[in-house]
C-alpha cells in the first residue's frame, strides 16, 4: 500500500521503527523515575531498560515478515514475546529453587 501511494520505503520503516521506539521509551522512562523514587535501584536495571526496545523492536519486525497475514503475525509475535518474557523467567526462577537444578538455572 505504502509503495502505491508513493512514500518511500526506507522512510517509512524508518518512521515506524522511530515512533515504535518511542512509544517503547516512554513507559520506560516512568518505571526508572518510580524506582529512583520509591528507591527500588538493582544493579544494570538502567541498562537493562534502556537496551529492551533496541532489541523488541527489531525483533517483531524481523518475525512479522515471516507471516502472510497480518493477524496471524501479531498473535504469534505476542505469544513469542509472552513465552520469552514472561514464561521463560519462572522456568529459570523455578530451576534455581530446586536444589538439584540450580545449575542448569543459572
Amino acid at each position: 500500500m505504502q509503495v502505491i501511494s508513493g512514500v518511500n520505503l526506507i522512510g517509512y520503516w524508518g518512521s515506524n521503527t522511530i515512533s515504535d521506539l518511542i512509544k517503547a521509551y516512554i513507559p520506560i522512562f516512568f518505571i526508572i523515575l518510580f524506582s529512583k523514587l520509591f528507591d527500588l535501584q538493582y544493579e544494570g536495571m538502567w541498562a537493562i531498560f534502556l537496551m529492551f526496545p533496541l532489541a523488541i523492536v527489531p525483533f517483531t519486525y524481523v518475525t512479522s515478515f515471516i507471516f502472510v497475514n497480518d493477524t496471524i503475525a501479531q498473535i504469534m509475535t505476542l505469544f513469542l514475546h509472552f513465552l520469552g518474557g514472561g514464561i521463560m523467567p519462572l522456568v529459570v526462577y523455578t530451576l534455581q529453587i530446586i536444589p538439584s537444578t540450580i545449575s542448569t538455572g543459572d
